[in-house]
């Protein structure tokens, strides 16, 4: 049995019958994700030490590095498997986050397919409004903001919240987050820690250097590219201030929406104004033109709220929904 092999013997058992993803996230515990969705499971075994020395051996067994400059490791195990590492400052200190990925070896026919369910409720080519649009739609006409936004978060709207200094952007994505079913995994990419997250015990907090100052030498692209294989149910990147906005897109685009974020500006349509330039301003989105990037946008951003204050208090001065637009665009 090798160093590897012998570190992940607490692990190992997890990885039984229908199990497809074993992550953990801190010390001291472990989650499994079936058929039934997520479970967590207390392993005082798993040390930070522990979970150190695994990472390092496994770094190592790939001829990769590990360490506080180039703190993620993405490898596959002698078994087969594929694993995520994230060591801090890319994830709060003290902790080690892990996901691994048991391959499937299962083969299905299309008679299987049919069998499960597969093929029932297609919706094919509509070009008419789902039920969640109408509903919202509706809660927007009758000013009913508490029941449109709890209803965004429920049916993963891809949400920005938009405003000046001051007035309440972190606040209200903190209420919004609260507002995320607790048994779904989340993973947030910020350069600073602002979303803390209360509900939902199966998160992972991943942190870049802003401007590349720290450390560590992960960027946005790299954790959203670790993100990625560490099976979220939502990525939330907390504030777009620059070339994150490009990755925002990139991540909204990749099968995983309900995101929630924020960003400067005094309106939602200057809102979708600002995100433009902030990914066009990128390296990774500077050769793409201005108004595709504006059509993207409003492909993927389906919610835009503005916080403003007003004599001295916060309030919503307005919302963008239009799923309509949407859908001429897709034609």
């Amino acid at each position: 049995m090798t160093a590897v092999e012998t570190f992940l013997t607490p692990l190992r058992g997890l990885l039984q019958g229908q199990v497809t993803e074993v992550v953990v996230n801190r010390p001291g515990e472990a989650w499994t994700e079936d058929q039934s969705g997520w479970q967590r499971l207390e392993m005082p075994e798993l040390s930070y030490e522990h979970l150190r020395g695994l990472a390092k051996l496994i770094a190592t067994s790939t001829q990769q590095t590990i360490s506080e400059a180039k703190p993620l490791v993405s490898a596959a195990l002698p078994s087969g498997e594929r694993i995520q590492v994230v060591v801090p400052p890319a994830v709060p200190a003290g902790t080690v986050s892990l996901t691994i990925r048991k391959p499937s070896k299962r083969r299905m026919t299309l008679d299987d397919y049919e069998r499960s369910g597969a093929f029932e409720n297609v919706v094919v080519g509509s070009n008419t409004g789902s039920e969640v649009e109408c509903d919202l739609l509706a809660y927007l006409h009758e000013q009913r903001i508490r029941n449109f936004l709890e209803l965004a978060v429920a049916s993963h709207q891809n949400i920005v919240v938009s405003g000046a200094t001051g007035a309440g952007k972190t606040t209200i994505m903190k209420t919004l987050v609260d507002l995320i079913p607790s048994n779904e995994r989340l993973i947030t990419i910020e350069d600073t820690p602002e979303l803390d997250i209360i509900n939902q015990p199966n998160h992972v907090r991943l942190f870049y250097s802003k401007d590349g100052q720290g450390v560590s030498q992960a960027t946005p692209k790299m954790l959203l590219e670790s993100c990625l294989r560490m099976k979220p149910d939502r990525i939330l990147l907390a504030e777009l201030r620059s070339e994150e906005a490009f990755y925002f897109v990139r991540n909204v685009n990749s099968g995983h929406p309900g995101s929630i974020t924020s960003v400067h500006a005094t309106s939602p349509r200057l809102a979708i104004e600002q995100l433009m330039l902030l990914v066009k301003e990128s390296p990774a989105g500077s050769h793409l033109a201005r108004e595709d990037i504006k059509q993207l946008l409003f492909m993927l951003v389906d919610v835009v709220i503005q916080f403003s204050v007003v004599k001295g208090k916060r309030r919503v001065t307005g919302i963008y929904y239009e799923p309509e637009r949407k859908r001429a665009i897709l034609g």
